[in-house]
């Protein structure tokens, strides 16, 4: 299962539409009609083909969402949950306050399997640029996919735990953690470190990020095939992978690894309460 599964077969049939072929039959010939009354023959050439060009990218371009329409719907009946195409959330971590305009974009959402409350989509954040008359541009269009869930039992614990990917050198996106107060943590694994970027909330205490982040934690997300970053603060959990996710195997796969994370999470809320007790 994929977001593009049965595309082409939708393209095709909008084309053989009624409203298609009507809009190609006279939208061409006025166009045509038109170059013949202004006398001039690179637009009595031109102005079909554009005409022809624009049906068939409208065409692409609605069979390319209604498929990924029917694709995230269907995935989210499968696995229980309730479907939106658009939605919002608060900026409980960085990610999820990213930019100067966010939306969540097919949004799944209710109950998780393995019981976490919670949702999973895809997170697209911008920067915009405000010109003297109002006009606003964006200048920078970020697409994640985001799995998040409630765990409010972590709210007193942990304060803010960022991890993520490293950027490189040519970041394919900004640095959404520049106006968090955070500081950088290393950590011992020299595969982790030159996977991830580790920071940690200056009221954090780097004593229960160490017990949170235990050997066999840092190992597994050290291997993990989708790279996956975190984000731990407000008791939100935010998972994620800076791209779009669009096909069953890797949502599921995400889905797993926010379990697997919130699972450690929350054994190290009851080990440290337990601990205070």
């Amino acid at each position: 299962m994929h977001a593009d599964h049965g595309q082409g077969e939708l393209f095709r049939s909008y084309l053989r539409s009624r409203l298609a072929v009507f809009a190609l039959v006279f939208g061409g010939s006025a166009a045509f009609l038109y170059g013949a009354w202004k006398r001039d023959p690179l637009i009595m050439a031109a102005s079909p083909g554009a005409v022809v060009l624009g049906v068939v990218g409208i065409a692409w371009f609605v069979a390319d969402r209604m498929a990924a329409h029917r694709f995230f719907s269907g995935f989210a009946g499968s696995v229980g949950l309730a479907y939106s195409r658009h939605a919002e959330l608060p900026a409980l971590t960085p990610l999820l306050g990213a930019g100067d305009r966010r939306r969540l974009e097919h949004w799944m959402h209710g109950r998780l399997p393995g019981g976490l409350t919670g949702g999973v989509g895809h997170l697209v954040w911008e920067h915009i640029k405000r010109e003297a008359d109002d006009d606003v541009h964006v200048k920078e269009r970020n697409r994640f996919t985001v799995c998040v869930v409630d765990l409010e039992s972590s709210m007193l614990r942990f304060r803010g735990v960022y991890l993520r990917p490293r950027l490189g050198v040519f970041a394919p996106h900004s640095d959404w953690l520049k106006r968090a107060r955070a500081r950088s943590v290393e950590m011992e694994s020299s595969d982790f470190t030159q996977r991830y970027e580790l920071r940690l909330a200056d009221d954090q205490d780097e004593i229960g990020l160490r017990r949170l982040l235990s050997p066999t934690l840092v190992s597994w997300l050290a291997n993990h095939p989708l790279e996956p970053g975190f984000e731990l603060k407000a008791g939100a959990l935010t998972v994620f992978v800076p791209r779009a996710l669009e096909d069953a195997g890797n949502l599921t796969f995400l889905i797993d690894a926010t379990r697997h994370l919130a699972a450690r999470v929350l054994a190290e809320v009851e080990e440290g309460s337990l601990r205070t007790a």
